[in-house]
């Protein structure tokens, strides 16, 4: 088994571990080593819980910052240089920016930690997408039960497969347990939240959009109507006919682009294109049609 990292999780939690604000509210910023002994400790921490018997892989989203430092690492490899490709959902993302709405402050050793990953680690660096997007690719092109996504990233879960989500403030563990390509939903009435992993979670995302990655879904669909609309849905086909459905009901003969590009900033990509980009979610012609 080999864990399969979340590395730009990782980053913000060690850094962010790394400095605190004094009593008078000054941010004091603790020395690097003491970030790093934490980062190390953790990811130990993640391979023993998931029983793994082979070095980690950590995944990282490429920036401007992150693609020089990965070409100082590579140039010293003798390599060619990456060119710097934007997340292709900056493009898709229409209605509203892509993530347009987080103004996050960085903290302070956000790029240290990357460096030390990037020297310290084996490490994946997702260009022209998201970190995300390469662990679920990994995953899905890897021989069942060999690889286990670790993160605390709730959209990973529509990924089949092995997951492990480590404890973190109010975050509590979550496996390691599998995932299977359907998957299934869970509503809390109280918190009217919907939670869930496989199919069903990510055209469940597809109706209630994700203000944390700032996409709307569809319009006045909440959690309560996407659990009713899925939960009984015995295959992907089935999902599909729901949700094209509902689109279909609000935007008339313009559903087809609404529901592609919230689909596409959706869906976790599981294959890549001959020319290395990422495989986007498209509409399937034949389950319009009625047929499998």
């Amino acid at each position: 088994m080999q864990c399969l990292i979340d590395g730009d999780v990782l980053v913000y939690e060690a850094a962010f571990g790394g400095q605190y604000k004094d009593e008078e509210g000054e941010l004091v910023v603790r020395p690097f080593e003491s970030v790093a002994e934490l980062l190390d400790q953790k990811i130990r921490e993640i391979v023993d819980e998931c029983w793994a018997n082979e070095e980690p892989l950590l995944f990282l989203t490429n920036d401007s910052t992150l693609n020089k430092m990965y070409n100082r690492k590579r140039k010293s490899e003798g390599l060619e240089p990456l060119v710097y490709k934007e997340n292709f959902r900056i493009a898709v993302g229409k209605d509203k920016p892509y993530k347009g709405q987080r103004k996050q402050d960085k903290p302070f050793h956000r790029d240290n930690v990357r460096a030390y990953m990037l020297d310290n680690y084996e490490c994946v660096v997702a260009n022209g997408m998201e970190a995300d997007d390469m662990l679920a690719i990994y995953q899905t092109k890897a021989a069942p039960l060999t690889t286990i996504i670790c993160s605390r990233d709730k959209d990973l879960k529509m990924v089949e497969g092995m997951h492990f989500t480590w404890p973190c403030a109010k975050q509590q563990q979550w496996g390691p347990a599998p995932v299977d390509k359907l998957g299934e939903l869970q509503y809390d009435a109280g918190k009217n939240k919907l939670t869930g992993t496989g199919s069903k979670f990510f055209y469940s995302q597809v109706l209630t959009g994700d203000s944390t990655d700032n996409y709307s879904g569809l319009p006045r669909c909440g959690p309560k109507r996407a659990y009713e609309l899925l939960e009984g849905g015995q295959s992907e086909h089935h999902l599909f006919q729901a949700v094209s459905g509902a689109y279909r009901d609000k935007f008339g003969d313009d559903w087809r682009g609404k529901m592609l590009e919230q689909a596409q900033l959706a869906w976790m990509c599981t294959e890549l294109n001959d020319d290395g980009s990422a495989k986007m979610w498209v509409i399937n012609e034949e389950w319009l049609n009625g047929t499998d």
